[in-house]
Protein backbone atom coordinates (compact mmCIF):
# COMPACT_ATOMS: atom_id res chain seq x y z
CA UNK A 1 0.00 0.00 0.00
CA UNK A 2 3.11 2.34 0.54
CA UNK A 3 4.52 2.02 -2.59
CA UNK A 4 1.58 2.22 -4.19
CA UNK A 5 0.70 5.55 -2.33
CA UNK A 6 4.31 6.79 -3.70
CA UNK A 7 3.58 5.61 -7.05
CA UNK A 8 0.81 8.00 -7.28
CA UNK A 9 2.50 11.20 -5.83
CA UNK A 10 5.33 10.77 -8.00
CA UNK A 11 2.90 10.78 -11.03
CA UNK A 12 1.18 13.82 -9.30
CA UNK A 13 4.29 15.77 -9.44
CA UNK A 14 5.28 14.63 -12.94
CA UNK A 15 1.82 16.01 -14.17
CA UNK A 16 1.67 19.10 -11.76
CA UNK A 17 5.26 20.46 -13.05
CA UNK A 18 3.91 19.28 -16.68
CA UNK A 19 1.17 21.82 -15.87
CA UNK A 20 3.17 24.40 -15.13
CA UNK A 21 5.08 24.09 -18.57
CA UNK A 22 4.71 25.70 -21.60
CA UNK A 23 6.44 24.66 -25.33
CA UNK A 24 7.53 27.86 -27.67
CA UNK A 25 8.59 27.19 -30.76
CA UNK A 26 9.62 29.77 -33.79
CA UNK A 27 12.12 30.68 -36.42
CA UNK A 28 15.21 32.94 -36.03
CA UNK A 29 16.18 34.13 -39.67
CA UNK A 30 18.53 37.49 -40.52
CA UNK A 31 16.21 40.74 -41.54
CA UNK A 32 18.21 41.38 -43.97
CA UNK A 33 17.48 38.78 -46.42
CA UNK A 34 15.54 36.20 -44.59
CA UNK A 35 18.10 33.34 -44.58
CA UNK A 36 17.73 31.32 -40.90
CA UNK A 37 20.13 31.39 -38.48
CA UNK A 38 21.99 28.36 -37.58
CA UNK A 39 22.84 28.16 -34.13
CA UNK A 40 21.12 31.09 -32.38
CA UNK A 41 21.14 30.74 -28.67
CA UNK A 42 17.67 31.24 -27.25
CA UNK A 43 16.84 31.47 -23.61
CA UNK A 44 14.21 32.52 -20.75
CA UNK A 45 13.91 35.70 -19.45
CA UNK A 46 13.43 34.96 -15.85
CA UNK A 47 11.68 32.00 -14.32
CA UNK A 48 12.83 28.44 -15.20
CA UNK A 49 13.35 26.83 -18.45
CA UNK A 50 16.56 25.22 -20.10
CA UNK A 51 18.34 27.37 -23.67
CA UNK A 52 18.50 25.91 -26.84
CA UNK A 53 19.90 26.40 -30.00
CA UNK A 54 18.28 26.83 -33.59
CA UNK A 55 19.05 23.86 -35.84
CA UNK A 56 20.13 24.35 -39.86
CA UNK A 57 16.94 25.67 -41.11
CA UNK A 58 16.47 28.51 -37.76
CA UNK A 59 13.88 26.59 -35.90
CA UNK A 60 13.65 26.15 -32.30
CA UNK A 61 11.59 24.38 -29.62
CA UNK A 62 12.01 25.35 -26.13
CA UNK A 63 9.98 24.48 -22.46
CA UNK A 64 9.58 27.86 -20.93
CA UNK A 65 7.84 28.22 -16.93
CA UNK A 66 4.48 29.29 -17.55
CA UNK A 67 5.50 32.60 -15.30
CA UNK A 68 8.09 33.50 -18.46
CA UNK A 69 6.79 35.95 -20.92
CA UNK A 70 10.05 36.66 -22.99
CA UNK A 71 12.32 34.94 -24.35
CA UNK A 72 16.45 36.49 -25.42
CA UNK A 73 17.61 35.37 -28.81
CA UNK A 74 21.03 36.38 -29.18
CA UNK A 75 23.79 35.42 -32.11
CA UNK A 76 27.35 36.32 -32.95
CA UNK A 77 27.14 39.67 -35.19
CA UNK A 78 23.54 40.09 -34.39
CA UNK A 79 22.06 42.43 -32.06
CA UNK A 80 20.48 40.38 -29.03
CA UNK A 81 16.97 40.96 -28.61
CA UNK A 82 13.93 40.02 -26.48
CA UNK A 83 10.60 39.15 -27.57
CA UNK A 84 7.37 38.61 -26.10
CA UNK A 85 6.01 34.90 -25.93
CA UNK A 86 3.09 33.74 -28.18
CA UNK A 87 1.09 30.66 -28.97
CA UNK A 88 1.88 30.64 -32.42
CA UNK A 89 4.86 29.94 -34.16
CA UNK A 90 7.46 32.98 -33.36
CA UNK A 91 9.31 34.22 -36.57
CA UNK A 92 12.46 35.92 -35.19
CA UNK A 93 14.50 38.62 -37.39
CA UNK A 94 17.23 39.68 -36.13
CA UNK A 95 19.94 43.10 -37.41
CA UNK A 96 23.08 43.33 -37.29
CA UNK A 97 24.95 44.63 -35.08
CA UNK A 98 26.25 48.38 -34.86
CA UNK A 99 28.89 48.01 -32.21
CA UNK A 100 32.19 47.37 -34.29
CA UNK A 101 35.56 47.51 -32.24
CA UNK A 102 38.36 49.90 -33.33
CA UNK A 103 41.56 48.70 -34.35
CA UNK A 104 44.21 49.63 -31.55
CA UNK A 105 47.56 50.61 -32.82
CA UNK A 106 50.90 51.23 -31.11
CA UNK A 107 52.51 54.55 -31.70
CA UNK A 108 55.05 56.40 -30.70
CA UNK A 109 53.42 58.01 -27.53
CA UNK A 110 51.73 55.05 -26.60
CA UNK A 111 48.51 53.48 -28.31
CA UNK A 112 45.99 54.69 -30.63
CA UNK A 113 42.75 54.11 -32.49
CA UNK A 114 43.21 53.24 -35.78
CA UNK A 115 40.44 55.42 -36.76
CA UNK A 116 42.15 58.64 -34.71
CA UNK A 117 45.09 58.01 -36.64
CA UNK A 118 45.60 60.14 -39.35
CA UNK A 119 48.58 58.37 -40.99
CA UNK A 120 49.48 55.62 -42.86
CA UNK A 121 49.67 52.42 -40.69
CA UNK A 122 49.37 48.73 -40.68
CA UNK A 123 48.91 46.35 -38.12
CA UNK A 124 49.98 42.44 -37.71
CA UNK A 125 48.42 41.29 -34.61
CA UNK A 126 49.37 37.36 -33.18
CA UNK A 127 47.06 35.31 -34.71
CA UNK A 128 48.48 36.33 -38.37
CA UNK A 129 52.02 35.50 -36.71
CA UNK A 130 51.02 32.33 -35.62
CA UNK A 131 49.34 31.54 -38.82
CA UNK A 132 53.13 32.10 -40.39
CA UNK A 133 55.78 29.32 -40.26
CA UNK A 134 58.17 32.06 -40.19
CA UNK A 135 61.45 31.61 -37.84
CA UNK A 136 62.12 35.77 -38.55
CA UNK A 137 59.82 38.00 -37.89
CA UNK A 138 60.26 40.59 -40.51
CA UNK A 139 59.38 37.70 -43.00
CA UNK A 140 55.61 38.13 -41.41
CA UNK A 141 55.61 41.59 -43.38
CA UNK A 142 56.06 39.87 -46.88
CA UNK A 143 52.56 39.72 -48.76
CA UNK A 144 50.71 40.90 -45.49
CA UNK A 145 51.62 44.74 -45.44
CA UNK A 146 50.99 46.65 -48.31
CA UNK A 147 53.75 49.04 -49.55
CA UNK A 148 56.52 46.78 -47.98
CA UNK A 149 58.99 44.86 -49.73
CA UNK A 150 61.26 42.05 -48.57
CA UNK A 151 64.44 41.42 -50.43
CA UNK A 152 67.14 38.31 -49.93
CA UNK A 153 70.17 39.04 -51.54
CA UNK A 154 72.12 35.89 -50.48
CA UNK A 155 69.39 33.10 -50.35
CA UNK A 156 71.14 31.75 -47.62
CA UNK A 157 68.03 30.08 -44.98
CA UNK A 158 69.67 31.97 -41.86
CA UNK A 159 70.01 35.18 -43.73
CA UNK A 160 68.07 38.28 -42.48
CA UNK A 161 65.65 40.16 -45.42
CA UNK A 162 66.12 43.44 -46.60
CA UNK A 163 63.04 45.70 -45.45
CA UNK A 164 61.68 48.19 -47.75
CA UNK A 165 58.75 50.12 -46.95
CA UNK A 166 57.33 52.09 -49.89
CA UNK A 167 60.89 51.53 -51.61
CA UNK A 168 64.39 53.59 -51.69
CA UNK A 169 64.73 56.99 -50.17
CA UNK A 170 67.83 57.79 -50.16
CA UNK A 171 70.71 57.01 -52.50
CA UNK A 172 73.98 57.73 -50.00
CA UNK A 173 72.07 57.39 -46.63
CA UNK A 174 70.36 54.19 -45.14
CA UNK A 175 67.58 52.93 -46.74
CA UNK A 176 66.34 50.79 -43.58
CA UNK A 177 63.57 51.45 -41.79
CA UNK A 178 63.65 51.68 -37.69
CA UNK A 179 63.08 49.22 -35.80
CA UNK A 180 61.40 49.48 -32.43
CA UNK A 181 60.85 47.00 -29.59
CA UNK A 182 58.87 47.41 -26.67
CA UNK A 183 59.61 51.47 -26.90
CA UNK A 184 63.03 51.11 -26.82
CA UNK A 185 64.95 51.43 -30.68
CA UNK A 186 66.68 48.60 -31.49
CA UNK A 187 69.75 47.32 -33.40
CA UNK A 188 70.34 43.81 -32.97
CA UNK A 189 68.92 41.33 -35.64
CA UNK A 190 65.66 40.43 -36.09
CA UNK A 191 66.54 36.45 -36.00
CA UNK A 192 66.96 36.78 -32.02
CA UNK A 193 63.10 37.77 -31.36
CA UNK A 194 61.10 34.38 -31.38
CA UNK A 195 58.23 35.36 -33.75
CA UNK A 196 56.12 33.40 -30.81
CA UNK A 197 56.74 36.14 -28.49
CA UNK A 198 55.84 39.39 -30.56
CA UNK A 199 51.58 40.49 -29.94
CA UNK A 200 51.99 42.96 -32.49
CA UNK A 201 53.38 44.42 -34.96
CA UNK A 202 52.97 48.02 -36.54
CA UNK A 203 54.35 49.40 -39.40
CA UNK A 204 54.22 53.18 -40.12
CA UNK A 205 54.97 54.06 -43.65
CA UNK A 206 54.48 57.73 -44.17
CA UNK A 207 55.70 61.17 -42.74
CA UNK A 208 53.98 60.85 -40.03
CA UNK A 209 56.59 58.55 -39.06
CA UNK A 210 59.67 60.81 -38.96
CA UNK A 211 57.42 63.46 -37.21
CA UNK A 212 57.08 61.06 -34.67
CA UNK A 213 60.27 59.60 -34.27
CA UNK A 214 62.23 62.11 -36.22
CA UNK A 215 65.21 61.73 -38.60
CA UNK A 216 65.63 57.98 -37.94
CA UNK A 217 62.15 57.23 -39.29
CA UNK A 218 62.59 58.76 -42.17
CA UNK A 219 62.48 55.31 -43.77
CA UNK A 220 59.66 53.96 -42.39
CA UNK A 221 59.18 52.84 -38.38
CA UNK A 222 58.79 48.78 -37.44
CA UNK A 223 56.86 48.83 -34.01
CA UNK A 224 57.12 45.43 -32.16
CA UNK A 225 55.73 44.64 -28.93
CA UNK A 226 56.01 41.66 -27.21
CA UNK A 227 53.66 39.49 -24.87
CA UNK A 228 53.06 40.74 -21.68
CA UNK A 229 52.08 38.22 -18.27
CA UNK A 230 48.67 38.36 -17.55
CA UNK A 231 47.64 37.31 -13.69
CA UNK A 232 45.41 34.37 -14.78
CA UNK A 233 44.78 30.34 -14.11
CA UNK A 234 48.57 27.88 -15.33
CA UNK A 235 47.80 26.71 -18.74
CA UNK A 236 49.81 24.63 -21.53
CA UNK A 237 49.88 24.29 -24.98
CA UNK A 238 51.77 22.59 -27.35
CA UNK A 239 51.88 23.46 -30.91
CA UNK A 240 53.71 20.43 -33.00
CA UNK A 241 54.42 20.99 -36.80
CA UNK A 242 56.05 18.60 -38.96
CA UNK A 243 56.40 17.74 -42.92
CA UNK A 244 58.61 15.29 -45.34
CA UNK A 245 59.56 15.70 -48.56
CA UNK A 246 59.36 12.80 -51.01
CA UNK A 247 60.73 12.71 -54.89
CA UNK A 248 58.87 11.07 -56.49
CA UNK A 249 61.11 10.33 -59.51
CA UNK A 250 65.15 10.27 -59.27
CA UNK A 251 66.97 11.50 -62.27
CA UNK A 252 69.70 8.81 -62.60
CA UNK A 253 73.26 10.84 -63.56
CA UNK A 254 77.02 9.92 -64.51
CA UNK A 255 79.70 9.75 -62.32
CA UNK A 256 83.01 11.35 -62.94
CA UNK A 257 84.43 7.81 -64.86
CA UNK A 258 81.11 7.45 -66.67
CA UNK A 259 80.99 10.45 -67.82
CA UNK A 260 84.94 10.81 -69.12
CA UNK A 261 83.74 7.61 -70.93
CA UNK A 262 81.11 9.08 -72.41
CA UNK A 263 83.13 11.93 -73.60
CA UNK A 264 85.86 9.88 -75.38
CA UNK A 265 83.20 7.67 -77.03
CA UNK A 266 81.97 10.69 -78.84
CA UNK A 267 85.37 12.22 -79.17
CA UNK A 268 85.38 15.49 -76.89
CA UNK A 269 87.55 14.61 -74.32
CA UNK A 270 91.75 14.49 -75.58
CA UNK A 271 93.94 13.24 -72.93
CA UNK A 272 96.75 15.30 -72.28
CA UNK A 273 100.40 14.06 -73.29
CA UNK A 274 102.20 11.76 -71.05
CA UNK A 275 98.07 10.53 -69.50
CA UNK A 276 96.70 7.27 -70.42
CA UNK A 277 93.40 5.94 -70.28
CA UNK A 278 94.21 4.15 -66.91
CA UNK A 279 95.37 7.39 -65.33
CA UNK A 280 93.31 8.53 -62.22
CA UNK A 281 93.10 12.36 -62.97
CA UNK A 282 89.94 12.84 -62.29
Amino acid sequence: MKKVFLLLFALLTVVTASAQMRTVKGQVVYAGDGEPLAGATILPVGGSGMGTATDVDGHFTISVDRSVSKIKVSYVGMSTQEVDITDAPMLIKLHNSENNLDEVMVVAYGTAKKSAYTGSASVVNAAEIQDRLVTDVTKVLAGTVAGVQLQSTTGQPDSEPTVRIRGVGSINASTSPLYVVDGIPYDGGMRSINPQDVESITVLKDAASAALYGARGANGVVIISTKQGRSSDARISLNVQGGFTNVAKKVDVLNAAQYKELMDEIGLVKLPDGLTDQTDWF
